[in-house]
């Protein structure tokens, strides 16, 4: 009976010690958070008392720990964004927090309407713009002029998400091979091309996580050859095992550490400097592309100036802070109904952890 009684004294002792924060990326009809359930999400908050604080805050410790504090999050950038959620958090007077993927955004002025797509397409079309001619920029993302008024508006802090947020190759003896066709950004991106029946794909992470494989775009021709004339067989996977071994010396090879040290810097530097150029705001958080964080990638970053960094783990924030690991919530199905649920629990620092080795 003792014990029970101690369990529920710390549970109580820590009720109002977690600070929750939520994860979205679109907020349109085509995703699952569409407008009217997004503001009823903020909605709630407001009325139920809640801060919104910006994951800036958080890092500098300049919020009140005393009140029920909430970090709102959106991860890339997308026009939506700025189209959907900016008015919402500007009726509620919530503050947000937006990780931005540059290379995607635009510098001219957006002209006319965008009709919004999926992110999945979004980026699709966005990469093989890349691959194609050497430019992602996309008005499916929001334009610097448009973060700039969100950013001056005081409700919405930018920080660093990658220039390219794309992968690299983490495993060559871990792969599938495309059975049917698909539209993948990150599979454009190692292939070079629009991916094809019979192409293989070897495991991958996000690139600011590990050093990784440099595979010749030539090989995933002489693959796809390969593969197409020896489906059939039965002995398929060994040969497929055959032949990535008899071409390995000519077609790939292994990143050295100072290479992807190098390749990595290169890319969070461009990101953390565009963003400081075009809003004139400090940078000192990181969130990781796919949740693939590492302590590889995390010294590289903290080396840079990084003080913060932003997970996909689910779980609850204490109030006391704690940035090198912040944790964020997101639901498939996120009704209003599990949205209060997971706020309620995420408020409890105890619970919030429980969730965490839970989820």
């Amino acid at each position: 009976m003792f014990w029970i009684i101690l369990i529920v004294l710390i549970i109580l002792y820590f009720s109002n010690k977690g600070i929750p924060s939520v994860l979205y990326h679109q907020v349109n009809d085509l995703s699952s958070v569409n407008e009217n359930l997004f503001e009823s999400h903020i909605k709630y908050l407001s009325e139920n008392s809640y801060k919104g604080i910006t994951i800036s805050d958080y890092v500098n410790k300049d919020y009140n720990k005393h009140e029920k504090n909430i970090m709102i999050t959106f991860d890339d950038g997308y026009y939506d964004n700025y189209k959907i959620v900016f008015p919402i958090l500007k009726k509620y007077n919530m503050k947000a927090t937006i990780f931005l993927n540059t290379m995607y955004l635009e510098d001219k002025e957006r002209v006319e309407q965008t009709e919004i797509l999926n992110n999945r397409e979004a980026n699709y079309e966005a990469m093989k713009k890349y691959i194609e001619v050497g430019d992602g920029k996309t008005w499916q993302y929001m334009t610097w002029a448009e973060i700039k008024e969100m950013y001056e508006s005081g409700l919405v802090d930018f920080q660093a998400h990658t220039h390219k947020h794309s992968p690299v190759i983490s495993d060559i003896n871990s792969y599938e091979i495309i059975e049917k066709a698909e539209k993948d950004s990150s599979n454009l991106y190692i292939l070079g091309r629009e991916s094809k029946i019979g192409d293989i794909i070897f495991r991958k992470r996000g690139e600011t996580s590990i050093k990784g494989f440099i595979v010749k775009r030539e090989f995933y021709d002489e693959f796809n050859k390969f593969y197409l004339e020896n489906k059939d067989k039965t002995d398929r996977d060994k040969l497929v095992k055959e032949f990535i071994n008899e071409n390995k010396e000519k077609f790939i090879k292994e990143e050295k550490e100072e290479e992807a040290i190098e390749r990595i810097k290169k890319d969070v530097i461009e990101n953390k400097e565009l963003i400081e150029k075009n809003l004139g705001n400090r940078v000192i958080a990181f969130c990781w592309p796919w949740g693939h964080r590492s302590k590889f990638g995390e010294e590289i970053l903290e080396n840079i100036g990084y003080k913060s960094f932003v997970t996909t783990k689910k779980g609850t924030n204490s109030i006391w802070g704690n940035p090198l690991k912040i944790r964020r919530i997101e639901l498939r199905k996120f009704t209003l109904n599990k949205f209060i649920l997971n706020i309620k629990i995420n408020r409890n620092l105890i619970l919030g952890r429980i969730y965490e080795l839970i989820s």
